[in-house]
């Protein structure tokens, strides 16, 4: 079956079944989505910088119909609008703890 994925990410996005196995793998994209952040200190604690941070808007393609896109979740809580965002979830890590691939997709909720 083939699933209509586009991977926004800069990371190739591997999906594993319950036992293991391979079932999907997208491609890094080669122009990533990113959003821009404004950062602005607003106090210590400790010693500790505390930042005040405000998102801007990433340079997504329109929806398209059946299309669902791979995205951070920086990307997906900055367009809360945006219904056919996913990101990857249950994470699945190598021994070493290196992120190797997920278990599911996730869509963010505003």
């Amino acid at each position: 079956m083939r699933v209509p994925l586009v991977n926004l990410t800069p990371h190739e996005v591997t999906i594993f079944d319950s036992d293991d196995r391979v079932v999907v793998r997208c491609p890094a994209a080669s122009k990533p989505v990113r959003v821009a952040v404004d950062r602005c200190e607003i106090g210590r604690i400790g010693g500790i910088p505390v930042f005040s941070e405000d998102y801007g808007r990433a340079l997504l393609p329109a929806p398209a119909l059946g299309v669902w896109y791979i995205v951070s979740s920086t990307v997906a809580l900055a367009h809360p609008e945006r219904t056919d965002l996913l990101v990857p979830t249950d994470l699945v890590r190598s021994s070493d703890g290196t992120i190797v691939g997920c278990k599911a997709l996730g869509r963010r909720n505003g």
